[in-house]
């Protein structure tokens, strides 16, 4: 199994396989100049030779399939099939790492391919649709700080969802189901995030206070794990429109 900290491993040794030997100095004086770097600029066959063998490894790595997707998918507001399939892998991967574990979110803006064709999907791929290093982080929210971040996310137009369903009104979360239930005011949930939500991201003020239970495992591994184990079963990764989120008619 493949993890995104590996890959990062193999890069770096790239980077100090270039610097490691250089001497140390601070320059008196700073210049910058604005350089447009192209497919016609030129080569340093030097350089080349040097980072080729972890070019090499790298590449490898990146374009090692791991997963199938059975339709082409894509990211939409409120609810796209994208936006669904990276819900219910961080809600799956959550409750193996967690436990109890009642909702998943992934921020809009975290997801950064707007449109997966079906067929082969690369570890390369994974990264390009979760580039950033966030953690997948659990926090307990009383149903009142729920509601909160639940407007919220009706406020942006939705978010991918797993474990919940709700109708957005006047920029508000209504009807809202927690596991097929309303939610209740009293009731304390436990909720799957990034630890760039939970530390107030995306103007989420109402999470930053609270604790987090935090393993260190990177949103980008749980979506990798999710997809290789489907595929060791078999499956082909597949989502479909539910009405997670909707807009009052």
């Amino acid at each position: 199994m493949y993890s995104s900290a590996s890959i990062r491993v193999a890069v770096l040794l790239a980077v100090f396989a270039i610097t490691g030997c250089a001497t140390s100095y601070q320059p008196s004086q700073v210049q910058y100049d604005s350089v447009r770097i192209t497919d016609k600029a030129p080569r340093d066959p030097k350089l080349e030779a040097i980072l080729s063998p972890y070019a090499d490894s790298v590449n490898s790595s990146m374009n090692k399939v791991i997963a199938e997707l059975a339709i082409s998918m894509e990211k939409k507001l409120p609810e796209g099939t994208l936006n669904n399939l990276v819900a219910d892998a961080l809600l799956a991967e959550a409750k193996k790492a967690y436990g109890i574990v009642d909702a998943a979110f992934v921020n809009y803006g975290g997801v950064r391919i707007s449109q997966i064709p079906a067929g082969p999907i690369t570890i390369g791929k994974v990264f390009e649709l979760m580039p950033f290093d966030n953690l997948l982080i659990i926090q307990e929210l009383k149903g009142s700080v729920f509601q909160e971040f639940l407007n919220r996310i009706a406020e942006r137009g939705g978010w991918p969802v797993a474990g919940v369903q709700f109708v957005i009104k006047d920029k508000k979360a209504i009807d809202v189901l927690v596991g097929g239930k309303p939610l209740d005011p009293q009731v304390t949930y436990r909720v799957a995030n990034s630890d760039y939500i939970a530390n107030g991201g995306d103007d989420c003020d109402m999470l930053r206070k609270l604790p987090q239970i935090n393993k260190g495992i990177l949103m980008r591994d749980a979506f990798l794990q999710y997809f290789e184990a489907q595929a060791r079963q078999g499956k082909k990764l597949n989502a479909a429109l539910e009405n997670r989120i909707r807009y009052a008619q």
